[in-house]
């Protein structure tokens, strides 16, 4: 999958802002917005930026009418219905 936007949150200099603000440039209806969760790879604790820069993201694209949820509901007018594996089925 490729991303739409992207907040540049494993920069050592990322901060909320920074993170919102390039988002923010990015994004559109249909987009997918790019974001870390660890420091895997990135500055050490620079997910909090990405933490922090949530809350503006998410009032940003609900203002615009854009529904926000997971990847795998992606593109889908409404989240397919769980399926059952067979032995949950039992």
């Amino acid at each position: 999958m490729l991303w739409t936007a992207w907040g540049r949150d494993w920069t050592r200099t990322a901060t909320p802002d920074s993170v919102f603000r390039a988002v923010r440039h990015g994004l559109g209806g249909g987009g997918t917005i790019l974001l870390h969760d660890s420091d895997h790879a990135a500055a050490p604790r620079s997910w909090e930026s990405t933490i922090g820069a949530l809350p503006a993201i998410l009032v940003h694209c609900r203002a615009r009418g854009f529904t926000v949820g997971p990847l795998r509901e992606h593109g889908l007018a409404s989240a397919p219905p769980a399926v059952a594996t067979e032995a949950e089925a039992r």
